[in-house]
Order: C-alpha cells, then structure tokens, then sequence
C-alpha cells in the first residue's frame, strides 16, 4: 500500500515539474528589433512572456567566432522587455545574430542579419515615412509597406519613422496588434529610429512610445550621426511641440555644433510647415525655418497629412526660390531647403477611418509656386546618400515603382 501511494506521489510531482518546466520556457510576444544604430554600436531588443536573463550572440557574417554579450530584462506592460547593446562593431560589416532568453534560444533563423553603421566615405540608403501603423481592418497598409521595403533591390541601412506610428492612440498594446507583426522582417534586420506624432500623444508617451523605442538623448527629440550625415528628430507634440523653448534651444545647440563637420543636414518630424495639402500650416515648424536655412539644413521631412508631397526649395520665410520653380528636380549646390511631406506610409486620405476625400489642388494653394511635385497614394521613400549626392525616390507602396525623384548634387 504504502508503496502504491510512493509510486502515485512520484508521478504526480513528476507531472507538476514538467508542466512547471514547460509554463517557464520564455514564449517569444515580439520578435527582435534593432535600435540605435549609432557609431560602432547596436541594440537587440524583443520581448517574451518570461524573463530573467538575455543574451545575444553575434559575429561577423562568415566568420566561425559568436561574441557573447549580456543584456538587460525589464518588466513591460505586456511580458518582459529585453535590450541587448553590442558595442565594438566593424563599420559597415554584416552580421549575423541569435536571441536568448533564460539561456534558451529563441527564434532560430538564419535570416537575423545587421548591418554596422558605416564611417564618413561609406554610401548608405534609408526608408521613411510616416503614418504607419492603421489597423488593416479600418483600411490601413502597414502589411503592404513592409512588403515594399523588404523588396527594395538595395536594402536601406536604417529607417525613419515620421510619428503616429500606431493608430488611433499610440497605446503600447497597439504596437504588437498594428505594427510589430508586419514589420517584423523589417525590424529585426533594419535598425529605425521614430519620432513621435500627435497620435503618439493622445497616451502619456513615457508610459507607451518611450517604452517601445530605445532613442537617443530623452527619447523626445535628438540627433545622430551616419555616414557624412547629421540627423535631427524633433517632438512636435500635437503641433505645439514638446517644451518647445527647450527644444529649440538645443536645436540650435546642436545645429551650431555640427556646422562644417558633415556633408549633409537633415531634420526629421511629424507635422509641415508649410504646405498645399489638407492639413493647415504649422506656424511652429515655419518658425524654425530661420534655423533651417542659417544652419544649411538640406533636407527636411515630415507626416502628418496622408499624401505625398515635395515642396520647391525654400527661404528662411518659407517662401519657394524663384530660380527652382518649375526648374526640373536636379538640383546643383541649391540655396534654401527641401521639404517632403511622406505620411502615407499605412493611411491614406480618402479610406478607412480617414475617409474624407481628398481633394487639394497645388494650382489653388495659397502658396503659389511651393509645391514642386505631388501624388496621392500609399507610399514610402528611400533617400541615397554617397559623398556629394543625395537622391531621393518616392515609391508606391502597391506596386513599388518610382513615382517621384529628385537628386541634389554638392560641388
């Protein structure tokens, strides 16, 4: 008898620690993510039910060699964050990465593939846009875009994500529903850094956007270096801007610091400044134009309004250049700078939950002359960048052909 009740004690603690082994194998919420993409450095970041450890191992395509490097887990919202930063990196090189949760490897491919940022002689590409993350069922094309990007015949280095990156509050519980399972090959091979739009703002975005993106400086508003290439994003709030004295202050701290030290400048944000399509002009981004210009900042890009459009060359009063009007789309050593509007990155005037039709005509603007070149469609953009070079290709998400292009050329 009392060996009876031995073996039945036996298979039941034998049940309890496998189900307990089992319920402790991390399940993965989130596949990798690059982020901070900066120097000779990179983080890995994905998220799993379970945590108490992480790891990741990289080496050098081809190579025999896996570097071991430690990361960090915190408690999300949803499951546990971890954040692996591997410093070090050989610029420009390609490599390969594995994922560890509690020693235990998670998603086992051999497609998880970085590139290291490249040094000041190296060309580079990126994708941007922004307005991403509609939900598909209310008409968005967050699927379609990332499809798009991943059969560019030249993978980007790196992406720009303009604001209002998950529809329609910029929740955290969004980001794993409306952005992270489309993008997810994109992500976990391409680094990107985002911006946050008036979407993002509608939640506290210390407790969401924050928490989803690991950025430089506060996360608000920052800049980095690439290549021969000095980035700007700033946090245009709800058009507002986030402590917008502060921001500017160090905007112009920053510019002043990176005069004569890159080849090129360029700001990225959520809202226009001046602009023919639906949305009404910003007066606080038209009041950094003075910076723009006194700085030679050459490029700048937003969202916000779901529509592509590429403005003339402008002034410090935001005012198209005369000599550029209707002058073609090569530009030599051109005065002022460009700016794009490129938030139809997965919402579109005129469908879903945005189903106002869309009806601007840049000949009826009361700007004459500032619109160089519009389209209404889905679409992202991919900018080239090699030494003197920068251009510029504007892509239709559904089909991926090249509807708009234009190339400045420094000499």
């Amino acid at each position: 008898m009392h060996s009876r009740i031995l073996f039945i004690t036996i298979l039941v603690l034998s049940a309890y620690t496998s189900r307990g082994q089992q319920e402790g194998i991390p399940q993965l919420i989130r596949a990798p993510y690059l982020q901070t993409a900066i120097a000779d450095s990179i983080s890995i970041l994905w998220k799993t039910d379970v945590a108490t450890t992480c790891k990741a191992m990289v080496r050098v395509l081809n190579d025999t060699v896996w570097q071991t490097i430690s990361g960090r887990v915190t408690k999300a919202r949803a499951g546990y964050g971890s954040t692996v930063t591997v410093h070090g990196l050989r610029k420009g090189m390609r490599y390969q990465y594995k994922i560890f949760t509690n020693d235990i490897e998670l998603l086992k491919s051999d497609s998880l593939f970085f590139r290291a940022p490249v040094d000041a002689t190296e060309a580079f590409t990126f994708f941007t846009a922004g307005d991403i993350g509609e939900p598909i069922g209310e008409g968005g094309k967050p699927d379609k875009m990332a499809v798009g990007i991943m059969e560019l015949k030249q993978q980007p280095h790196f992406g720009l994500l303009l604001g209002d990156i998950v529809y329609p509050n910029g929740e955290s519980e969004g980001y794993d529903k409306h952005l992270f399972p489309y993008f997810k090959d994109v992500f976990s091979n391409i680094p990107t850094f985002a911006v946050l739009g008036n979407h993002d703002w509608v939640v506290d975005p210390e407790e969401n956007f924050l928490k989803e993106w690991k950025l430089p400086n506060n996360g608000h508003y920052y800049s980095f270096d690439y290549g021969n290439t000095h980035f700007v994003g700033l946090d245009s709030k709800n058009g507002d801007f986030h402590e917008f004295e502060k921001q500017r202050a160090w905007l112009i701290e920053d510019l002043e610091k990176a005069q004569g030290k890159y080849d090129w400048l360029i700001v990225f944000l959520h809202h226009n400044g001046k602009t023919c399509t639906y949305k009404d002009d910003n007066k606080k981004v038209v009041e950094l134009y003075p910076l723009f210009t006194k700085y030679k900042v050459d490029v700048v890009l937003n969202g916000h309004a779901h529509t592509y459009e590429r403005l003339n060359p402008m002034n410090d009063k935001g005012l198209p250049i005369k000599k550029y009007i209707g002058a073609g789309n090569i530009y030599r050593n051109p005065e002022g700078f460009i700016s794009i509007t490129a938030g139809s990155g997965g919402k579109l005037r005129g469908f879903g939950s945005d189903p106002t039709a869309y009806t601007p005509n840049p000949s009826q603007c009361v700007h004459p002359n500032l619109v160089a070149f519009t389209k209404h469609l889905w679409a992202f953009m991919q900018i080239h960048v090699s030494g003197k070079q920068l251009w510029a290709e504007a892509i239709d998400t559904k089909d991926g052909s090249v509807f708009d292009f234009f190339r400045i050329t420094k000499e």
